[in-house]
């Protein structure tokens, strides 16, 4: 990952070096000012795609992580989401929760939570018979969880955390 990583900024850099270069056509400027104005551009462009680079490995990161298994320090819910509703603990405890989301639908689902501080989805959807783990600090209140039903209809309930 590293190694791709580095590949696509050099390769960017480089891209960036060449497009700026190609841009300057003027020629009223002296020689160390239109190489001062190409590296400027190429400094541009290379921060540019620095940012998407950084961007698209938080992504990945984040698509990785939604897949592991629950921490061991954190207190595991149960979540079953299906094609027409959520089912939940609706009482919880304070502190640091997985939620661990099978859907045992045959449509994919998200699962989101928001309340108190606390607003998470999945990147990707939980495909049909599959399992996702997601790691939330839950702070004592009232949280809304949802996810989307058939015909866009949304399945939601209303959790206390003590």
């Amino acid at each position: 990952m590293v190694m791709k990583t580095t590949n696509l900024i050099i390769l960017a850099c480089a891209a960036a070096i060449s497009f700026a270069a190609a841009e300057d056509k003027t020629t009223e400027k002296t020689t160390g000012e239109k190489a001062k104005e190409t590296l400027k551009k190429a400094e541009d462009k290379t921060m540019a795609a620095g940012h998407a680079v950084v961007n698209g490995t938080k992504k990945a990161g984040r698509a990785i992580a939604d897949a592991v298994t629950p921490d061991s320090d954190a207190a595991k819910v149960d979540v079953n989401i299906n094609d027409s509703d959520i089912s939940l603990p609706m009482t919880l405890e304070a502190g640091k929760t997985a939620f661990v989301v099978k859907n045992t639908g045959k449509e994919k689902h998200n699962f989101h939570i928001k309340g108190k501080g606390v607003d998470e989805k999945f990147l990707l959807d939980v495909a049909a018979d599959d399992t996702k783990v997601m790691h939330v600090h839950l702070k004592p209140g009232t949280y809304q969880v949802a996810s989307p039903g058939k015909e866009g209809e949304m399945m939601k309930h209303t959790v206390t955390v003590k």
